[in-house]
């Protein structure tokens, strides 16, 4: 009886919302009247869209239909009765009449609303894109949005990447995140052509729960980073005569911490000369204890590539000759666009020869690197680029973890992969990652790692999320590393803000033993709105959150003097430390490591 209460107060709850009259914020005159061309407007071309539905075969189907409300505003009603591995699995569209052109600075605008959604939070998850409605299918933005049982308009700016011919461009809502019901309304495209720049253009602002100030949840990451990631630190300062000397100034000063603070970096900018070149290999002395060399190490430019492997040879030995931690990657990436032309040949041809040319090309690059770097990603993203696993079963990566452990038997030997940390699928992912993972060892591969890209982008996820994600890793007993970190946004404030806090959790969770950005500068990034400084060098907020908290707060650096009994009790962050001891005229330099059940040690004038 209780649960048939519970179905009818929900019955006539969502009738009430359906009651509802649409909400949509009217964009400003002084905007409005700079539009050169309406590209889209759903109300008034109500029936100009089209439905994908990658349900449409299963037993749950979704469904979308056109209606109108009691004002005759017409709507789109869109449900979901289950999610996909794929957001893109379930969309709607609606194709663009008018030719665009490259440069062309343009406002994406709708209104929705969520009936229900099949997460903690209640909140749809849907991705809105501009894109060519062909392959390649090349976005000019893609951005996640979310909408609670409220109306919620969004603006979305964003600049034509290329020309499209008039009927080739399509704006789309990619829905197949989760099981969800929701409502879009006024959906349209504009195009300011010069008229504007998309700094004059509104723009929604995202944000993500936990981001206040006094958060619950940061407080208590923080007190777990002291408990987890520092430890106490005892010197005792002695004479010639082992009586403790009182009034010595101990300086104790971090130079490598245990955890990886790394960067995957740019083998050109690294290994040129010049003006750029010096500044670049500056900031990344300045900042990081481990880097990645970012292209360079894979199959596809290895041995393809002259130039880049010379830049690659070069960089690799600045690094080394300079103290950083390198890691590896990659030595598969089990799809043809990352790897040599003639590979799709040889699959063709023989399967065996397709395998035995895949492991040869571990053999230089692992012999070159051997006992010079900490781990290597041995397979990246195998959930995802797979067209090698048409030619080979999906355990032949037992082979290769086999043959690279016997290449390099100090190396920490990684999987890699994507899709986690960063949207509501994550436990799924995580869940199939985890999955594939067991299998392998199971078979006998010496796994010694797990790699979390950690890619984020405008929509960023409740880093308290972010913390129960990195828990489902916690019963394989492999560490963690986040592997190529970044937040794709314009909005620096929030990309700041959320620097901090995924640092902040990621570093109080006990699985993870290091982060490594997917690059710092905005003339070489894959992303250049996620860099931390401008291609100008000027730092953007989110550097200043970097300099605080890792080579600030968490590199420790204290001075104390020592007791009557010659003592100095300290605190600090795990890692290898220099420490200075001055008294009247004497000094006194002594290295030595922080260990997590403490270190004491005994410096004798």
């Amino acid at each position: 009886m209780r649960n048939r209460k519970l179905w009818v107060l929900a019955t006539l709850f969502a009738c009430t919302l359906q009651a509802q009259a649409q909400q949509r914020a009217a964009l400003p005159e002084t905007i409005k009247s700079r539009v050169a061309e309406v590209l889209l407007d759903s109300d008034i071309r109500q029936e100009n869209y089209s439905f994908k539905d990658g349900h449409a075969a299963t037993a749950s189907p979704s469904r979308c239909a056109l209606k109108t409300d009691e004002r005759n505003l017409p709507f789109y009603d869109i449900e979901l009765q289950c999610g996909s591995q794929s957001q893109y699995s379930v969309c709607l569209q609606w194709k663009i009449g008018a030719a665009v052109s490259k440069g062309d600075v343009m406002l994406a605008r709708l209104s929705m609303r969520t009936i229900s959604a099949r997460q903690e939070s209640g909140e749809s998850v849907v991705y809105a894109y501009f894109q060519e409605g062909h392959t390649p299918y090349t976005k000019s933005f893609v951005s996640q949005i979310g909408a609670g049982r409220e109306w919620k308009t969004f603006d979305l700016p964003f600049v034509a990447h290329k020309d499209f011919t008039s009927g080739e461009a399509v704006f789309e809502l990619a829905l197949g995140s989760l099981a969800q019901h929701v409502e879009v309304c006024g959906v349209q495209v504009l195009n300011f052509k010069e008229a504007l720049s998309v700094d004059e253009l509104p723009v929604t602002r995202f944000s993500y729960a936990g981001r206040e100030a006094d958060a619950l949840w940061r407080q208590k990451a923080l007190q777990r980073i002291e408990e987890i990631r520092t430890a106490p630190f005892t010197i005792q300062v002695v004479n010639a005569a082992g009586k403790p000397v009182k009034g010595a100034v101990v300086e104790a000063v971090m130079h490598q911490s245990d955890f990886l603070w790394g960067t995957a970096v740019n083998e050109s900018a690294l290994s040129g000369e010049g003006a750029e070149n010096n500044l670049y290999r500056k900031h990344l002395k300045e900042l990081f204890n481990t880097a990645v060399i970012e292209n360079g190490m894979k199959a596809g430019g290895w041995a393809w590539d002259i130039n880049r492997k010379a830049n690659t040879l070069r960089s690799f030995e600045w690094l080394d000759r300079n103290g950083f931690r390198q890691r590896g990657h990659n030595l598969v990436w089990p799809a043809w666009k990352f790897n040599p032309f003639i590979t799709k040949e040889i699959a063709l041809t023989d399967t065996a020869l397709f395998n035995r040319f895949i492991k040869a090309q571990f053999y230089e690059r692992m012999a070159y690197t051997k006992h010079r770097v900490v781990a290597w990603d041995v397979v990246n993203e195998p959930m995802h680029e797979k067209e090698f696993f048409a030619y080979l079963p999906k355990d032949i990566m037992v082979e290769w973890y086999k043959l690279a452990q016997r290449l390099d038997p100090e190396a920490q030997l990684f999987i890699n992969d994507y899709a986690m940390l960063n949207c509501v699928q994550s436990p799924q992912n995580i869940s199939e990652y985890i999955d594939t993972i067991e299998m392998l060892r199971k078979k006998g591969a010496p796994i010694g790692g797990i790699g979390v890209q950690g890619h984020i982008g405008r929509q960023p996820r409740n880093p308290e999320q972010v913390l129960t994600d990195l828990d489902l890793f916690i019963p394989t007993r492999l560490p963690v590393q986040i592997t190529e970190f970044d937040i794709n946004t314009p909005d620096e404030e929030l990309q700041a803000d959320y620097t901090r806090d995924f640092l902040i959790a990621v570093y109080s969770h006990p699985s993870v033993t290091g982060v490594i950005l997917w690059g710092f500068w905005e003339a070489h990034h894959w992303k250049p709105d996620a860099g931390m400084f401008r291609k100008d060098w000027t730092p953007k907020p989110n550097a200043a959150v970097w300099r605080e908290w890792v080579t600030g707060r968490w590199k420790t650096h204290v001075k104390q003097s020592t007791d009557r009994k010659g003592t100095a009790c300290l605190r600090g962050h795990l890692g290898s430390y220099k420490v200075r001891v001055t008294y009247n005229n004497t000094v006194k330099e002594v290295d030595c490591h922080l260990e997590k059940s403490g270190s004491e040690l005994l410096v004798t004038l």
